[in-house]
C-alpha cells in the first residue's frame, strides 16, 4: 500500500515538474524507518532555496496506510478537504538546516499514527499561493509495528452471580445514598487484579502526570476520567481487542482530556471502566460486611491503605490481602473512577431485582469507588459511593480495567 501510495504522489509532482524550475530543495525525513509502541519518532525538515527573487512555500502531510492524506499547521494536525495547509514559509536565498520540528510518542492520534502499517510524511515545495508550479517533493516513509505494550496487567475472571447491592440501613458509617439495597444480577466479566500502576499508564499512553510519582509499582493517579476512556481504548487496540468508547469532540489541557461527548458499547471486547454494579460485586466478593474482610475499623488495614496506615501517600499495589476473587486494594490506596454517571437517588429508580445497570443516563460526575490512601474509614466501605467532574484529576484517583467477555 505504501509503495503504491508513494509512486501515485510523485507520479503528480512529476506530471507538473517541468512547470518550473528545479532550483529551490526540500528534504523531510523521520530518524527511523520503523517504530513500536512506546517510541519517540522525529521528523525533521531542511530547505535549500536559490531564488533570489521568489520566496516559496511547503506543504507538509501524512500519508496514512489506507491512502488518505492528513496535513499540518502550526499549532496542531487537522483533516482538510485540501490535501495540504501551507505550514512552512521560506525566504528567497535562504538555507534551511536539518532541523526537527516535530517530535512525539507512538501511539498518537495528532498526528493520526495509532495503528500498525506503512506511513510516510512528506513535503511539497511551491510557488506562493499555488499548487500548480511544483519544484520538488520530497517523502519520509516510514513503518509503525504496533506490538503492543508490554503492561504486564493481569486480567481476573469475575463469575456471573447476585448480590445486594448498596448498604443496609444499619451499617457504621452508611451514607442515604447507599440504599435502599436491591439485588442485582451481575454477568461474568473480568478485571485487572490491581489498580493500574504508573508504569503500565505510561507503556500505554506515552506519559505519567501523576501527582506523586513514586515508581513504577504505585499505582497511577491525577487523571481525568476521560483520560481513563482513552487509555482503555489504546490498551484495547494494542491488545487487538475492539474499543468499547466512541470519543467526539475531544479537548485536551497539555497531555490531560478534559471534554469529550462519550459513548460505550458494552458488547465490545475491549477495556472499559467498570460500571458501578461491577465494582461494587467484584470488592464484596460473596461478602455482605463493611469491608471484604470484616466488619470492623481494624479489618480494613487487613485490606487496604487509609489514612490511618498509609503515612500520608500512596503505595505500591498488592501489598495488602487480597479479596476471594485475588482483586487486590479495592479499599484504599487511590480512588477509582468507574463508568457511570452519579445520581443519588439512582438506587431507588431501579428494578428490584435489577441485572447489569449501566448507571443514569446523563448527570454531572462520575462515581469513584474505594476510597483513598488519605480517606477516613468509612469512605473505604464497599457500598460507599463518591463522584467528581470527569475533567478533575485529584491527587487520590487513578483507576481500573474491566473486559466483557
Amino acid at each position: 500500500m505504501r509503495a503504491a501510495v508513494i509512486c501515485v504522489f510523485l507520479a503528480l509532482v512529476l506530471a507538473v515538474w517541468t512547470m518550473a524550475l528545479a532550483v529551490p530543495t526540500i528534504t523531510i525525513e523521520t530518524d527511523s524507518e520503523v517504530f513500536e509502541s512506546g517510541d519517540t519518532i522525529e521528523v525533521g525538515l531542511s530547505a535549500v532555496n536559490d531564488d533570489e527573487g521568489m520566496s516559496v512555500d511547503v506543504y507538509i502531510g501524512l500519508i496514512l496506510p489506507d491512502g488518505n492524506i492528513w496535513s499540518a499547521q502550526y499549532s496542531g494536525w487537522s483533516h482538510s478537504i485540501e490535501p495540504w495547509i501551507l505550514d512552512i514559509y521560506v525566504p528567497a536565498s535562504f538555507e534551511m538546516a536539518p532541523t526537527v520540528f516535530w517530535t512525539f510518542d507512538l501511539p498518537c492520534g495528532a498526528p493520526p499514527i495509532e495503528g500498525a502499517g506503512d506511513y510516510a510524511f512528506a513535503a511539497l515545495l511551491t510557488y506562493p499561493g499555488t499548487f500548480t508550479y511544483v519544484s520538488i517533493a520530497s517523502l519520509a516513509p516510514f513503518a509503525y509495528q504496533d506490538s503492543g505494550p508490554s503492561t504486564g496487567i493481569t486480567m481476573l475472571s469475575i463469575p456471573a452471580g447476585s448480590f445486594l447491592m448498596g448498604s443496609p440501613s444499619g451499617e457504621s458509617g452508611r451514607y442515604w445514598d447507599e440504599g435502599p439495597q436491591r439485588t442485582v444480577n451481575v454477568s461474568a466479566f473480568q478485571m485487572s487484579e490491581t489498580e493500574v500502576t504508573e508504569k503500565q499508564f505510561e507503556e500505554v499512553m506515552g506519559w505519567n502526570d501523576s501527582y506523586n510519582e513514586r515508581g513504577d509499582d504505585y499505582p497511577v493517579e491525577g487523571v481525568t476520567w476521560f483520560d481513563c476512556v482513552s487509555f482503555c481504548n489504546k490498551l484495547s487496540q494494542a491488545d487487538g481487542y475492539a474499543q468499547c468508547y466512541t470519543m467526539t469532540n475531544v479537548g485536551y489541557s497539555g497531555d490531560h482530556i478534559t471534554s469529550a461527548e462519550v459513548s460505550c458499547s458494552f458488547d465490545a471486547n475491549g477495556y472499559r471502566l467498570p460500571t458501578e454494579a461491577e465494582w461494587e460485586y467484584a470488592c464484596r466478593a460473596g461478602t455482605t460486611t463493611r469491608f471484604y474482610t470484616g466488619d470492623s475499623d481494624s479489618d480494613l488495614g487487613r485490606a487496604g491503605w487509609y489514612y490511618g496506615n498509609s503515612g500520608s501517600q500512596k503505595r505500591e499495589v498488592g501489598e495488602k490481602e487480597r479479596n476471594a476473587w485475588g482483586l487486590y486494594d479495592t479499599h484504599g490506596n487511590v480512588w477509582e473512577w468507574c463508568w457511570d454517571w452519579y445520581s443519588s437517588g439512582y438506587y431507588g429508580t431501579r428494578p428490584d431485582p435489577d441485572s447489569d445497570p449501566t448507571g443514569a443516563s446523563s448527570g454531572s460526575g462520575r462515581v469513584m469507588r474505594g476510597g483513598g490512601w488519605r480517606i477516613l474509614v468509612l469512605l473505604c466501605r464497599s457500598a460507599y459511593r463518591y463522584w467528581n467532574v470527569p475533567r478533575s484529576r485529584p491527587d487520590s484517583v487513578g483507576l481500573r480495567v474491566a473486559r466483557s467477555y
